[in-house]
């Protein structure tokens, strides 16, 4: 229990800091399968009630303010909220926990949105208890989208120059950025979990900073339905529908509320 409260902690540190604000506030392009995921289910969201978790610097702001004036955006970091807010002055963004969506009541929204993995910062208990709030905020019927850090990734656990190796001056340069922050590694290591359902560990994101959720396709799908969510698709990270992958380093699902 306390490794997972320490997960939480140290995750929501990191994404506090002034560096990753920066990265984030330039970060602005939709990645290919959210590209096909939002083309494909835009005539069903148009004009509809958006709830947007994990805004960041607003990356997904833009796109989702052009199909609906209904929307909504939280961070539970108060900088990424203030900044968005200022980046996209017509956009409800507020700083909120979806661990607890208590500013909204149930059945409010059409689609829910949580990109970039955000939900795997999240310890495994207090997951659960933000995916029942979303299913809880989400009308019937309406969808929710997400990504997560696929455990079957064929890479899964591997250092950074464990999963390739380039003669080039760039690999050079990230190779040593990576050596560097590696005693950091190993101290964040001893915190890692490894169960028959997920893992959280320690892998390369900003400078081995965080502790994040892996788990398989099958789990997923499993603590989706658990839940009360029906009709769940995977996608890989081109936007193809998968039932197994371990190419993908993470997987994109939707869900509805049934």
């Amino acid at each position: 229990m306390q490794t997972q409260i320490l997960s939480n902690s140290v995750n929501k540190t990191a994404y506090a800091r002034a560096d990753v604000i920066r990265y984030y506030l330039g970060v602005d392009k939709l990645l290919e399968a959210e590209k096909v995921l939002l083309e494909k289910l835009s005539p069903t969201i148009r004009d509809s009630k958006i709830l947007d978790i994990g805004v960041g610097g607003g990356r997904t702001t833009k796109f989702l303010l052009s199909i609906s004036n209904n929307y909504t955006g939280i961070d539970y970091v108060a900088k990424f909220a203030e900044e968005t807010g200022k980046k996209y002055p017509v956009a409800k963004i507020l700083c909120g926990d979806v661990m607890n969506l208590k500013e909204f009541e149930s059945d409010r929204f059409d689609f829910i949105l949580f990109s970039y993995n955000g939900i795997d910062s999240i310890a495994n208990e207090d997951r659960l208890k933000a995916l029942n709030e979303i299913y809880r905020v989400l009308k019937k019927g309406g969808i929710f989208m997400f990504s997560s850090h696929n455990r079957n990734y064929q890479h899964f656990n591997k250092l950074p120059w464990q999963q390739r190796f380039h003669f080039d001056a760039e690999y050079f340069i990230f190779f040593l950025h990576c050596l560097y922050h590696l005693p950091k590694h190993y101290q964040m290591k001893k915190h890692e979990i490894y169960t028959d359902d997920y893992a959280i560990i320690n892998d390369g994101d900003h400078r081995f900073s965080l502790l994040l959720y892996y788990i398989s396709i099958e789990k997923q799908v499993k603590q989706l339905t658990d839940i009360g969510f029906v009709g769940i698709e995977a996608y890989s990270t081109e936007g193809k529908l998968v039932e197994r992958d371990n190419l993908s380093h993470w997987i994109y699902y939707l869900a509805r509320k049934s």
